[in-house]
């Protein structure tokens, strides 16, 4: 009697413990769908506002700022960000400097990793992280 008592007592620790490991797992994955959402979120935006302050040169001192409403960036080629993409939102709103008003940028990037297609034989979860900048080019006021 004592054995089968053990027994049952040992089987329902060993479950328990099985059961710690997958969700210990399960946390690693969203951890790092995380870290890999926010730099794809990140590398959006770094692209949306190298579009709005290009590289000045003396041909052209003043390029013209490209601010379209909304631009999808994929990372499919990109090792680290496979299965990544980012959607950029662009928005000009008026900015006060110095008593003068002129032009500035909300930029709002939304990064995602992974599917959200549950109905594949391996099903799957999506992760989304957003930042938000705004900013204007100082030199134009």
């Amino acid at each position: 009697m004592i054995a089968l008592f053990v027994i049952v007592v040992m089987a329902l620790l060993a479950a328990t413990m099985g059961r710690f490991l997958v969700d210990s797992g399960e946390k690693n994955t969203v951890e790092v769908r995380s870290v890999r959402a926010l730099l794809a979120a990140q590398s959006g935006l770094e692209v949306a506002l190298y579009r709005l302050f290009p590289k000045r040169t003396l041909a052209q001192p003043m390029p013209p700022a490209i601010c379209p409403a909304t631009s999808s960036h994929s990372f499919a080629s990109t090792p680290g960000l496979s299965n990544c993409q980012a959607m950029v939102r662009c928005a000009t709103v008026p900015v006060t400097a110095n008593g003068s008003v002129t032009n500035g940028y909300r930029l709002e990037s939304v990064g995602t990793c992974g599917s959200s297609n549950l109905t594949t034989a391996s099903a799957d979860f999506m992760v989304s992280r957003t930042v938000m900048v705004e900013a204007f080019d100082g030199g134009q006021i």
